[in-house]
């Protein structure tokens, strides 16, 4: 499911990366252009986060956007409403192999679907996806078969079955 990702969201590693000099330290962009995708870290991955809007452009993130959903799957980034927005541009954006690759990995990575549940966009195809029976059907079978620490896929199982009974 990672693979996937890394596959239909392939883009070259950017040679060069925008951003604003008053507001990003040239060392803290170095990483994107010197580091293979893969091997970014959380910490660096995170500078992104912090100066949003001031680093990269919609290729840049698209670009980010595999190894994004890999530290999410690995515990080392949080599902929150920033990754979560990012990758929900990504999919209305993106064509039928890239949107079929995010949702196959919310349905393997149950505790990223409770963060889409929790702090996604409340609208677009990604939102609208989110909230058919699949989804549902992923997180009541996470909730009940697997590990569920302090009770978030439950919890998000309880609240997309509320939004569906609306």
């Amino acid at each position: 499911m990672i693979e996937r990702l890394y596959q239909v969201f392939a883009t070259p590693r950017p040679s060069v990366v925008d951003f604003c000099d008053h507001c990003v330290k040239p060392e803290d962009v170095a990483p994107f252009t010197t580091v293979p995708l893969r091997q970014l870290t959380s910490d660096q991955v995170e500078k992104f986060w912090l100066k949003s809007g001031t680093i990269g452009d919609e290729t840049f993130v698209r670009y980010l956007i595999p190894r994004v959903l890999d530290l999410i799957a690995a515990g080392e980034l949080d599902p929150d409403f920033f990754w979560l927005r990012l990758v929900s541009e990504a999919y209305a954006n993106g064509d039928p192999r890239e949107q079929s690759a995010v949702r196959g990995y919310f349905m393997a990575t149950p505790i990223a679907l409770a963060g889409l549940v929790r702090e996604g966009p409340a609208d677009g195809p990604l939102a609208s996806w989110m909230r058919g029976p699949e989804a549902l059907a992923a997180l009541e079978e996470a909730a009940l078969t697997g590990p569920d620490p302090g009770g978030v896929l439950s919890e998000a199982h309880q609240e997309l079955e509320a939004q569906l009974s609306k």
